[in-house]
């Protein structure tokens, strides 16, 4: 598979497994979206998003691709507006309101700037677990290019 093939299905996967959890929790409830409901997705989509990187991440070295992590925390961070729109319709607003399809579009559009996402994410319910993902991200990147010894990596 090329490369750029390969990075535009890792951030598919990437934001798939990140935001389709927020999905699935604000269609199941509905208006009664609550203060149980962000604890829930804030530990879900973390959860899943780990998931869908260890499995992209041995699915990578088969195919020599170093940028799995990178690649998927773009697709959370671009289509970031797209999934919280669709989840916004469930409540009634996003592609449900009196100018649905236009807001919802151009909400889509401006997430693409990354301060939109952010701004969406808070209102969303869903920032905290954004920034444990990204933060999570930029940690593992950095104890990883540090080339400190992990106890419990294997050596090569």
């Amino acid at each position: 598979m090329q490369r750029p093939k390969l990075a535009l299905s890792f951030a598919a996967a990437g934001a798939l497994s990140f935001w389709l959890p927020d999905t699935a929790v604000h269609v199941a409830a509905r208006p009664t979206f609550d203060s149980p409901h962000v604890w829930l997705i804030t530990f879900l989509m973390p959860a899943t998003f780990l998931l869908a990187y260890l499995v992209g991440r041995r699915l990578a070295v088969q195919r020599e691709f170093k940028w799995v992590g990178l690649a998927m925390l773009l697709g959370v961070w671009l289509l970031g507006g797209l999934f919280m729109t669709v989840a916004a319709t469930a409540s009634g607003v996003g592609f449900a309101g009196p100018n649905g399809i236009r807001d919802g579009l151009l909400m889509i559009a401006l997430s693409l700037i990354p301060p939109v996402t952010y701004m969406m994410a808070a209102y969303d319910g869903s920032l905290f677990a954004l920034l444990a993902v990204s933060i999570g991200a930029l940690l593992i990147w950095a104890v990883r290019s540090s080339g400190m010894p992990i106890p419990f990596r294997r050596p090569k």
